[in-house]
């Protein structure tokens, strides 16, 4: 497994640097899963679902050495660098190789090797070409670089099987009782994560970020979804993602 010393002086395991760079700069540098109000507190059990290499377990360990983190990660090489990078700083928690979504069992994702960060249950080669292209332009790149990029990019695609899990499935099996923090970042699926979790547990859930990928009115349906919890919720665009589907929206209670 290869290992990267990040800006912090923390060395983590990972699948590729450039993913692991991106991961550090908007989870450590950016802070963008604990902004807007949201906090951890000492005791707090965490939820990551879409865990990749474990760069926000990590994160958490680090901000309240005091959490519990439940991680959840799909694809089998991502996954193993989330187990090397738990173990190596005893991140408390469980640490399963699943996906996570409305119906527990068996499904086919599409894991991409070269970036894993855009593997998931929807694919799509023309939309993950077009939200690469907008990355490297919004990031700093002219198009015709941002193109020649692309062109030279490989299609390293794989169908794999894995398996599924309903979160309050997992609430009800762990004996869970409160949840401080839910992060959900699942390229797409992210409404059926929610959609698996049963309305008695929403209460135990006391605050929420989440990716969101704006298709057919997905973003209201969260939104509305959250506020009808009792949440209070905000959503943005960070620039990177400007002209492209993806906003982050952040859920507080009202006494959180």
């Amino acid at each position: 497994m290869q290992t990267i010393k990040l800006p912090n002086g923390k060395t983590v395991a990972h699948v590729n640097p450039g993913e692991a760079q991106f991961l550090y700069q908007e989870i450590f540098a950016e802070r963008c899963y604990l902004r807007r109000g949201l906090e951890l507190r000492a005791g707090d059990v965490v939820f990551d679902v879409g865990a990749n290499i474990g760069m926000f377990s990590l994160f958490a360990h680090l901000e309240c050495p005091d959490v519990t983190v439940h991680a959840f990660e799909p694809a089998p090489v991502p996954y193993a660098a989330l187990r090397a990078n738990a173990e190596r700083y005893g991140i408390a928690g469980r640490f399963e190789q699943c996906a996570v979504s409305d119906v527990a069992g068996r499904g086919k994702m599409t894991f991409y090797t070269d970036t894993t960060m855009m593997s998931g249950f929807h694919p799509d080669p023309a939309t993950r070409a077009e939200l690469l292209r907008r990355l490297a332009i919004n990031g700093g790149y002219s198009a015709e670089a941002a193109d020649r990029m692309l062109a030279e990019l490989p299609d390293t695609s794989q169908v794999i099987e894995t398996s599924v899990v309903r979160l309050s499935d997992v609430i009800a099996e762990r004996g869970i009782t409160s949840i401080g923090l839910l992060k959900i970042d699942v390229e797409k699926n992210e409404r059926h994560v929610m959609a698996g979790i049963d309305a008695a547990d929403w209460p135990r859930i006391r605050q929420v970020v989440t990716e969101v990928h704006d298709i057919d009115g997905r973003l209201d349906e969260v939104l509305t979804l959250l506020r009808g919890q009792g949440f209070t919720v905000l959503s943005e665009q960070e620039p990177l993602f400007a002209g492209t589907d993806i906003y982050q929206v952040v859920a507080r209670r009202g006494d959180a």
